[in-house]
């Protein structure tokens, strides 16, 4: 399992288990917060900007979240039903990333 490190200048690494530096990830600006998805197939960073990105594990830009005020976000699931046929359903799991504003707030994000 990889791990974000975010160093006191803003700069932010994705690590291995072992501390070997995988990627500087981010766009140049100091990163504030950044959290893996369950695959860790892609990833949120926020800026002290306040601006939100989602993005690969290769560090591209895949959405533009938000442009300010947000602090920190996070991965979240939950899981919802599907119904299949008449008499079974089944249970799928979903992503969502949980915006953790400024001012203390929150909002939810589907990805």
């Amino acid at each position: 399992m990889n791990y974000f490190e975010i160093k006191p200048d803003g700069q932010a690494y994705i690590r291995t288990d072992s501390g070997t530096i995988i990627r500087k990830v981010g766009n140049g600006e100091s990163v504030n917060h950044a959290d893996f998805n369950n695959n860790e197939e892609m990833f949120v960073i926020t800026y002290n900007s306040g601006r939100c990105e989602l993005r690969d594990r290769k560090n591209q830009l895949v959405r533009m979240i938000a442009e300010g005020n947000i602090a920190e976000a996070y991965f979240k699931q939950y899981a919802s039903e599907v119904k299949r046929t008449f008499l079974s359903r089944k249970k799928e799991v979903k992503e969502y990333v949980l915006l953790v504003m400024k001012d203390g707030s929150t909002q939810s994000f589907d990805i």
